[in-house]
């Protein structure tokens, strides 16, 4: 085995190279069934084992091993690999740390009871050098919110020791449950940040053909924002949008996802050498590069090196300013008398094909409500407007545009909620939940309004009331001094002259 620690250390300041996890597709209850090697970005050319040996990743419970892991990051603080086991059963994961110089690792936390049931194969480093990763529910007959857990825990410094990391294990919320984010169609896939801090998350689904057949679907970009990671545990819903469109990688597995300096992604994937139904289809394992969201390119220099080992997950230490080149689509709108005023724009009009306006009453399920063309098709900018004689009965609506490209890109724009009969709306439910001695929301106003905060208890008694003068639009409300309160259920109130909004709270 090779100590030569320079060449053995993670790129984290060239930009030239990302680190995959190869796992022994053959069986992986064979020793040295993992690898970690480095992937040249430009080729996707595969070099050396890092560490210059292959790792046995296994785990005890009861009187059954299990195998396997797919979760990797690398940290560029003290140039160590980490990896989350996936375990292919219910029950505690481990975090392990790899030196690649001296190849040695460490069990740097064991997960709680409450994530027994989660399925991991995402995780990746942040530039505030904390680990994030993502679960999935194993049993879809579970609560709805709380399938998809976004799990943070310490990388320990400069020399992870033994269990340094479990106290740290947070879970800081869950993502929203509704639509293409519900239960296993966020399956497989993987993490990765920007030099901000906004986490992107690509996955593909994996649900329910017919009977009992489950195949992998819909491959897609998700992002949420640095603004929206809790900084503390809580049980709340997390803000997450729809990035990006991946139709070339539909029905495929993705695995892994890793950026590049420039911005690039790059996607790490199982492609299928036929229908998937079929009995004896193969897949092959393929990496991707993507310079524009929703746009796909097979490398060519890619191969795994060591017979019957395929990629599992990507990894990388590089934070861009900004990740792909991608349309901008800009929103605006204005409620009045029970309709909505949209308007929107697009940087590079003369690429578009058509727009979908699409409306949503939760923020997640979009359904398209008019099919517009393009204006001026030889002109890279240019304006839209649509009005929307909304149904009385709907208080608030959550609108988009998905702008369809010439090249079969669908992109994005921002979400805008309107009150259209609605005084009030809680935009970003009370968080941290539990809490301890505060919470923090945000509240949309149709218009300038003194707002009343309460906060009772399981009683109905009152405990502590505010009240605030607010501008329409969103406004953030902070609750202090909660500390004296006794551990147990409250309910927080929001009220503007008749109408009331109520939401539970529980105190640590």
């Amino acid at each position: 085995m090779s100590m030569n620690s320079l060449s053995q250390l993670p790129d984290c300041t060239t930009g030239n190279l990302m680190y995959g996890v190869f796992n022994n597709i053959a069986g992986s209850t064979t020793a040295d069934s993992m690898e970690i090697r480095p992937i040249t970005y430009t080729t996707g050319a595969v070099g050396p084992l890092m560490g210059g040996k292959r790792y046995w990743i296994r785990r005890q419970i009861g009187t059954t091993f299990y195998y396997g892991s797919s979760a990797l990051g690398v940290n560029l603080v003290n140039n160590k690999f980490y990896i989350m086991t996936q375990m292919s059963a219910a029950g505690p994961k481990d975090i392990i740390s790899i030196d690649p110089v001296t190849a040695t690792t460490t069990i740097v936390g064991t997960t709680p009871t409450t994530l027994n049931n989660y399925h991991f194969v995402k995780l990746a480093i942040a530039p505030n050098g904390f680990a994030y990763a993502i679960g999935v529910s194993r049993d879809t007959s579970g609560a709805a919110n709380i399938c998809n857990p976004l799990v943070r825990f310490s990388t320990c410094g400069m020399t992870p020791g033994a269990g340094c990391a479990t106290a740290s294990i947070t879970i800081l919320g869950y993502l929203p449950p509704t639509g293409n984010m519900y239960k296993w169609k966020l399956f497989n896939g993987d993490l990765a940040f920007d030099i901000s801090g906004n986490l992107y998350f690509a996955s593909a689904g994996y649900e329910k053909l017919s009977g009992t057949t489950m195949v992998y679907s819909n491959a897609r970009l998700f992002k949420i924002n640095v603004a929206d990671i809790p900084a503390t545990g809580g049980a709340g819903t997390i803000p997450m949008t729809l990035y990006a469109d991946y139709p070339t990688l539909d029905s495929t597995v993705i695995n892994g996802i890793a950026l590049d300096l420039t911005g690039k992604m790059y996607v790490s994937t199982r492609v299928f050498n036929g229908p998937q139904t079929n009995p004896g289809v193969t897949s092959s394992p393929k990496l991707f590069v993507s310079a524009t969201a929703g746009v796909a390119v097979n490398l060519p220099g890619f191969s795994s090196p060591t017979p019957n080992f395929s990629i599992a997950d990507l990894a990388s230490c590089n934070f861009p300013n900004r990740i792909l080149s991608v349309s901008q689509v800009r929103l605006s709108g204005r409620a009045e008398n029970g309709r909505a005023d949209l308007n929107w724009d697009l940087n590079n009009n003369d690429e578009a094909e058509f727009f979908e306006l699409q409306r949503s009453t939760d923020g997640n399920d979009f359904q398209t409500i008019a099919t517009l063309p393009v204006n001026y098709p030889e002109q890279t900018s240019a304006k839209y407007s649509y009005t929307d004689n909304q149904d009385t009965a709907i208080s608030h609506a959550y609108y988009r545009v998905r702008a369809v490209m010439k090249s079969g890109v669908r992109n994005y724009s921002n979400v805008t909620n309107l009150l259209l009969g609605d005084k009030l709306f809680l935009a970003n439910a009370p968080s941290p939940n539990p809490f301890i001695d505060h919470v923090d929301c945000v509240i949309s106003l149709k218009a300038k309004n003194a707002i009343t905060t309460r906060i009772l208890d399981q009683r109905g008694s009152l405990v502590k009331q505010q009240t605030l003068d607010c501008n329409a639009g969103e406004t953030r409300i902070n609750v202090n001094g909660l500390a004296h309160l006794k551990s147990g259920m409250y309910i927080m109130e929001f009220r503007i002259d008749d109408q009331v909004v109520r939401s539970k709270l529980i105190k640590q």
